[in-house]
């Protein structure tokens, strides 16, 4: 009778997971791993949905800037001509506030809240 090897047998029957399996739960291991960062990159803290989000935050900071410099160099404008200009003086003065000169009459016609600022002649 020939003397049996337990060692290989033993060793052999160790293994409990077959071989097609341990490769198909490396494969699927795999395509795990694949689909977490795939969800990392697209939903992640950096990832494309944050990416877009901050794409048109800086796209509406942009439009908001430019409109800010424009009303910056109108203001500007502004306080050059109520400095120097006389002529823009005067007509904000006859506008906003309703000053005449002396000897005019001036007529408002629209909201009541206006006939407020009649302002009669200076005799």
């Amino acid at each position: 009778m020939a003397k049996r090897n337990y060692f290989k047998t033993y060793s052999s029957r160790s293994s409990s997971v077959p071989k097609h399996w341990k490769k198909r739960l490396l494969v699927l291991a795999l395509v795990l791993g694949g689909l977490a960062m795939l969800w990392s990159m697209v939903m992640g803290e950096m990832g494309a949905v944050k990416y877009a989000r901050m794409r048109s935050q800086e796209h509406a900071l942009h439009d908001e800037i430019g409109r800010l410099k424009q009303d910056n160099l109108r203001l500007l404008q502004e306080v050059k001509s109520l400095k120097y200009d006389a002529a823009y003086i005067e007509r904000i003065a006859r506008d906003r506030i309703g000053l005449a000169r002396p000897g005019e009459i001036v007529y408002y016609y629209g909201d009541p809240d206006s006939a407020e600022r009649i302002v009669s002649p200076r005799p």
